[in-house]
């Protein structure tokens, strides 16, 4: 018989058997489990499919084939990952226009005004199933929740432009690459998402960081090692460098 195989996550250790992935549940997960049904039944299947509960309470959901990388390593810092990423994007979002929502349900991060769509809330490359070259699913939708559209791209363009200084070690570009990375992001995305993105970035990063020590000072173990390890603080000075580089960036964008 296979054994499960056990993978360990920034927040979660997963187990996988076969063309299933085991994990623990948030208090979201029921939440979630419809939200991505109704992905699938709107025709969107970059999405795990949801298979229920096991007796000790883990979600059990489909493995999505491909490659799933900790950083943008120099061979996927490629047109194609970035505008296939976003259009990916895109069509979670769209798929999730009709999603109804109940008073009971649950969500890790706050309901963001306006709610435009169902954010994936940490679309990251880290959580971005690759294949051939290009994003064929997003994985971990624990911190999805209702939101603007742009608040969802404004943390994955921080990721994949990146719009990151050069004090983080998974920074690459100068302001003006970035910027004409993150105008390249939008056009795939499509209508709905501009250069007001730029601005956006910070308050996002910051909703990131007050989530962060939220969670650590609840004690959550896994939290509590980020902010040791220094993340909050990589966050902050990734929040000043797009604020000082603010005017390059948009000009940039605007070239781009």
């Amino acid at each position: 018989m296979t054994e499960w195989q056990e993978f360990r996550g920034g927040v979660n250790i997963v187990r996988r058997h076969g063309d299933i992935v085991l994990r623990p549940a948030s208090p979201a997960a029921p939440t979630i489990h419809r939200l991505l049904r109704q992905l699938h039944d709107q025709g969107f299947h970059g999405a795990p499919d949801p298979r229920g509960f096991d007796a000790d309470g883990n979600e059990l959901l489909t493995f999505l084939d491909g490659e799933v990388y900790d950083a943008l390593t120099p061979d996927l810092r490629t047109p194609e990952l970035l505008t296939s990423t976003a259009t990916l994007l895109r069509g979670l979002h769209d798929a999730s226009v009709t999603f109804r929502r109940r008073p009971e349900d649950r969500w890790l991060f706050p309901v963001r005004q306006p709610a435009e769509v169902m954010c994936h809330g940490d679309a990251a490359q880290y959580n971005c199933v690759v294949k051939d070259g290009l994003a064929a699913g997003f994985i971990d939708f624990d911190a999805a929740h209702p939101g603007p559209r742009v608040w969802d791209v404004a943390y994955t363009v921080y990721r994949f432009a990146p719009l990151q200084g050069p004090d983080n070690p998974e920074s690459f570009g100068t302001p003006q690459e970035q910027g004409r990375r993150v105008a390249a992001f939008c056009r795939a995305y499509g209508p709905g998402v501009g250069a007001e993105v730029l601005d956006i970035v910070p308050d996002r990063l910051q909703a990131l960081i007050d989530f962060m020590r939220d969670q650590a000072a609840q004690g959550n173990k896994a939290f509590q090692q980020h902010i040791a390890e220094g993340h909050t603080d990589l966050y902050e000075t990734d929040m000043r460098y797009v604020r000082a580089q603010r005017d390059s960036l948009r000009a940039a964008f605007q070239a781009g």
